[in-house]
C-alpha cells in the first residue's frame, strides 16, 4: 500500500441556520488527493484537547482563503474597507495557533490567498485593507466574491517556489482585494505582480518552512506549474514523516 502523508486543512467557519459550521471546499481536497495526500479537514480543539493532538498527526497543513482577517489584528484603522464578510475570531486564532504549531514541529505548510496574508501578518507584517483604495498604480486584482482576473508573477529564480513550479514567470488567477503592505519580520518577498504587489513569500532562514502564494493554484489544477506546489506539499510531508 502506498503511503499517503495526512495533510490538515483549516476550515471555514460561517453561521447557518442558527448553528455554526465548518467545512472545507472541494477544490483543495481534490488538489491535495491528485497529489498523492490524504486531505482532512481540521477544527479548533476544544473540551481539554491541545493543538499538539492536532499536529502531531497531520504531517503537512495547508493554510487555505477565506474572508478578510480582522484588521484589529494587524492594527489597520479603515474597518469601512474591509469585506462583508470578515473572518471569524475563532477561525484567525486557531490558523494562528495551527501554523506557529507546524512551524515548530518541522511540518511544511502551502498557504494560499488568505493563507498567504495570515502568514505575513503572523510575523508582524499589515495588509492593504483595500488595494483599490490604497495602493497607488495597483493592476486589476478581481474581488474575493467572484470575479477572477489574470496576471503574470515574477519569481526570483532562486527561491524555492520557483523551483518547485518550474519557472520563473507562471500566470496565475486573481481575486482579492488585500494583500500585503509591510512585510513581516523574517521574511522574504520572492515574487511580485507586475504592479509591485508581493505574490510569494518564503521565510530568509528556511526557505523549506512553507511556500505562501497569493492566488489559487486549487483552482487550477490542470496547470501544471500549480499542481506543483501541492506536489511539493505533500511529497515534503512524505519525506518528513518518513525521515
Amino acid at each position: 500500500m502506498v503511503f499517503k502523508p495526512i495533510i490538515g486543512i483549516n476550515p471555514y467557519y460561517f453561521e447557518y441556520d442558527e448553528s455554526f459550521w465548518n467545512g472545507t471546499k472541494e477544490k483543495y481536497f481534490r488538489s491535495v488527493w491528485l497529489a498523492g495526500g490524504l486531505p482532512v479537514t481540521l477544527h479548533h480543539f476544544s473540551s481539554g484537547g491541545t493543538v499538539e493532538d492536532i499536529i502531531e498527526r497531520i504531517d503537512g497543513l495547508l493554510l487555505v482563503g477565506g474572508p478578510d482577517i480582522p484588521n484589529t489584528i494587524y492594527g489597520g484603522k479603515h474597518s469601512e474597507l474591509l469585506d462583508e464578510d470578515v473572518m471569524h475570531l475563532n477561525r484567525e486564532k486557531f490558523d494562528r495557533i495551527i501554523f506557529l504549531a507546524a512551524e515548530s514541529f518541522r511540518k511544511p505548510v502551502l498557504g494560499i490567498c488568505v493563507g498567504f496574508q495570515h502568514i505575513n501578518v503572523i510575523y508582524g507584517g499589515t495588509l492593504f485593507e483595500d488595494i483599490p483604495t490604497q495602493m497607488k498604480g495597483a493592476i486589476e486584482h478581481g474581488d474575493p466574491n467572484g470575479a477572477i482576473t489574470n496576471h503574470i508573477v515574477r519569481l526570483d529564480k532562486n527561491s524555492l517556489t520557483a523551483k518547485v513550479m518550474g519557472t520563473s514567470k507562471p500566470t496565475v488567477n486573481s481575486a482579492h482585494h488585500q494583500g500585503i503592505n509591510k512585510l513581516g519580520d523574517g521574511l522574504r518577498i520572492v515574487g511580485r505582480s507586475p504592479d509591485g504587489l508581493p505574490e510569494v513569500i518564503e521565510d530568509v532562514k528556511d526557505s523549506g518552512k512553507f511556500i505562501a502564494v497569493q492566488w489559487h493554484p486549487e483552482i487550477l489544477q490542470k496547470n501544471k506549474e500549480q499542481k506543483n506546489l501541492f506536489g511539493w506539499l505533500v511529497e515534503e510531508a512524505k519525506k518528513r514523516r518518513i525521515g
